[in-house]
């Protein structure tokens, strides 16, 4: 029964999109009654990240269907305790913005 799973072994990051449960609403209750967040319609599972410190967490997250985009809300352990994590933002400029101009 190892076959496939073997591929997990080599991957630098490991994550599983789940549903938000009614046990995790019961969970989130002390962090979404604050009024601080939403109630989250999506949470990711991280169980792998190598040379990464968050490991063993869900990252809550509200999701829109409509344009297939996903909103990191907080993050959590895996028994619903709040962890501070880093909100990082990363811009890239397009390598043909020059091109765009001369049109």
């Amino acid at each position: 029964m190892r076959g496939a799973k073997s591929i997990a072994d080599k991957i630098d990051l490991g994550l599983i999109l789940l549903p938000v449960r009614e046990k995790d609403t019961t969970g989130l209750e002390a962090i979404t009654s604050t009024g601080a967040f939403a109630t989250p319609t999506l949470k990711i599972s991280v169980y792998k990240n190598r040379r990464g410190r968050y490991k063993g967490i869900y990252l809550w997250c509200q999701s829109d269907l409509g344009t297939c985009r996903i909103k990191p809300m907080f993050a959590t352990t895996w028994n619903y305790d709040l962890i501070s994590i880093d909100d990082i933002r990363i811009h890239v400029a397009s390598a043909f913005a020059d091109d765009a101009d001369e049109d």
